[in-house]
């Protein structure tokens, strides 16, 4: 069971996570885009981990792979946004990452009990829901590398959080791609400064800085659920995409709603 603490932490990071898609979604595309994003959160993130620090040697590997899974992620992200709206490719991002976990489950010889085959069958027809009839189905091959980096990351740095405090974890693993995005999208940098990607980048940070904390509350065998009730966010981005865009389909609200659901019952058992 997870302790009553990281579920109000992990409930609060889906509800900010879905707020900075959303706005990254509707906000400007290129490298420009993503090292404002990234700078403003490393930059308004830094009081925080520097407060709060504390490391072990130990921890760098797991910094290292953490990192990787940052750069990878917003690529992906990106490029998935440039495809599709937010309100199909957070869905089906975030649904596959719990369905990507069980699947690697059954290949290491794991016995999977008949709610986990609900909850797949579940997050299987809201993905379908939310990828037919209002996007392009090639949104599936775009969004289906941000649920691989999303199934990993949490596994990673739930080992690395036994050797570093949440937050000074967070702000490390995400100085490689700040410095890296801020040197190639140099020469973009005035034209992506504005406000809404301000917010977004602190957002991430946001959202991120509690979900380590969450995951620091936790054993690693716990942090399946943890990953599983995180993607509550889907439930979250749709009334938010709705109010700033009233025109995506009800198929795609109905798809996120049974992703949430498959999602509930990979976490409950």
């Amino acid at each position: 069971m997870v302790p009553g603490g990281a579920l109000a932490l992990v409930l609060a990071a889906a509800l900010v996570h879905a707020l900075w898609n959303v706005l990254f979604a509707r906000g400007g595309r290129g490298i420009g885009v993503l090292a404002v994003t990234n700078a403003a959160g490393f930059v308004a993130w830094a009081p925080v981990a520097l407060g709060r620090w504390s490391i072990e040697a130990a921890v760098w590997p797991y910094l290292l792979a953490g990192a990787a899974f940052q750069i990878y992620y917003l690529l992906v992200l990106n490029r998935a946004y440039a495809r599709a709206p937010a309100h199909t490719v957070y869905p089906l991002a975030r649904g596959l990452g719990p369905v990507l976990v069980l699947v690697v489950a059954v290949a290491v010889g794991a016995r999977v009990p008949g709610w986990a085959v609900v909850a797949v069958g579940s997050i299987s027809v809201g993905v379908w829901l939310t990828v037919t009839g209002s996007v392009d189905r090639r949104v599936l091959g775009a969004a289906f590398p941000v649920a691989v980096s999303l199934a990993g990351f949490p596994f990673v740095a739930a080992y690395g959080l036994r050797h570093a405090d949440p937050a000074t974890y967070l702000w490390l693993s995400t100085l490689p791609v700040t410095v890296g995005t801020l040197v190639a999208g140099r020469s973009e940098l005035r034209a992506a400064l504005r406000p809404m990607t301000v917010v977004t980048g602190v957002g991430m940070v946001a959202a991120g800085g509690l979900t380590m904390a969450a995951l620091a509350m936790v054993e690693p065998s716990q942090v399946p659920a943890v990953a599983a009730l995180r993607e509550t966010g889907i439930l979250f981005v749709v009334p938010l995409s709705w109010l700033l865009d009233r025109t995506f389909a009800r198929r795609a609200a109905m798809g996120a709603v049974l992703v949430f659901v498959g999602v509930v019952l990979l976490a409950a058992g």
